[in-house]
């Protein structure tokens, strides 16, 4: 079925005073006034709520004139959703479509604090749970080996680059460990991507250890590892030759992050999912985004180590931890690890 045609109402062109509840609901605030509702929410997130708030609104005026005196809660109301619903729908996702309804919901909890519309919210879990994308996810999954081969793969490529003096061979052996260090150790993009050089991510002779507070990554325990030796020589030469080459494109004082861009900047999540899922769709044939790597990982564990499944939460940094559990649960994180890496080390050396 076709897609019916849909564009977002832009946020200077939200009535007046949407677009001020929403500013204000985004401010960090200060001395004088408390943070806004949607202050801490990542930029992605804030970004998903006005493209989807920004449908809503373009679909409502073009079904009507939009009240300006009306407020964000006076635009939503069950026969509302129901019919932005049907005409968004035609031809999308379902993912798609409750993606978009859940940045209503969210405009609306940060505008409208603290519940916003709580059957809006619900209904909007309930879509998100059961909702499907447009592709299967197995069908875009890959094994830890491929994923560890292909980025072996581009290191050696890129160090040959590099070597015969083409910079462009700085961008491929950084995306080779990008790749290999992502299939190794699966961190969440917003940790992955604010790996620093002396405080996250802490090079300690031969080893290289990651190290983030509780308050720093998703589920609030702190994550701490190292990794394995196989990657140590190519860590090394990525920040002894590759990441300088990368620093070069930019006039601006180096921040330290690990991860550098085209342009000698630190790469942001957006950044490393785009480059990571269109390196792997030309190379595989389909694209495996940074957080698939998570459910690559946990399946190649499922089906190689059944009777070790347990080391899942512990790899991806699931669990939940008590503070009297503190070193045992560091410990186990550790051994998780430790086997991990030799399931990795026995799959390449089958293939």
């Amino acid at each position: 079925m076709k897609t019916k045609p849909f564009s977002p109402l832009p946020l200077d062109l939200w009535p007046k005073q949407d677009r001020a509840a929403w500013l204000l609901a985004t401010q960090p605030g200060d001395v004088f006034s408390k943070p806004g509702v949607a202050s801490k929410w990542r930029p992605a997130t804030i970004r998903l709520a006005e493209e989807g708030y920004g449908l809503y609104l373009a679909w409502a005026q073009a079904n009507g004139p939009l009240s300006p005196d009306g407020l964000p809660i006076d635009r939503v109301n069950e026969e509302r959703v129901s019919a932005f619903i049907a005409d968004y729908a035609v031809g999308r996702a379902e993912l798609t479509v409750a993606t978009t309804v859940r940045g209503v919901a969210y405009v609306l909890r940060a505008t409208h604090p603290p519940e916003g519309l709580s059957w809006l919210t619900k209904f909007v879990h309930r879509l998100m749970n059961s909702a499907k994308p447009a592709k299967s996810k197995a069908d875009r999954m890959a094994t830890v080996a491929e994923l560890i081969d292909l980025g072996v793969s581009l290191m050696k490529r890129g160090r040959d680059d590099l070597e015969k003096g083409h910079c462009s061979g700085a961008q491929c052996f950084r995306d080779g460990l990008m790749i290999a260090a992502l299939a190794m150790r699966p961190l969440r993009r917003r940790n992955f991507a604010a790996l620093q050089i002396g405080k996250t991510f802490l090079p300690d002779c031969e080893h290289y250890r990651v190290s983030f507070k509780g308050k720093e990554t998703k589920t609030g325990r702190g994550i701490e590892f190292d990794y394995p030796p196989s990657v140590s020589a190519p860590f090394a030469f990525y920040l002894s030759e590759a990441r300088p080459v990368l620093l070069k494109r930019s006039n601006t004082p180096d921040d330290g992050f690990l991860w550098v861009g085209r342009r000698g900047r630190a790469m942001d999540g957006e950044e490393i999912t785009q480059r990571i899922g269109n390196v792997t769709r030309r190379q595989l044939g389909r694209r495996v985004s940074p957080h698939l790597f998570r459910d690559c990982v946990a399946t190649d564990i499922a089906i190689h180590d059944p009777k070790h499944i347990g080391i899942v939460k512990s790899v991806l940094g699931h669990a939940t931890l008590a503070s009297s559990q503190k070193y045992y649960n560091q410990a186990t994180s550790f051994e998780a690890a430790r086997r991990h890496q030799s399931i990795i080390a026995a799959l390449r050396g089958a293939t």
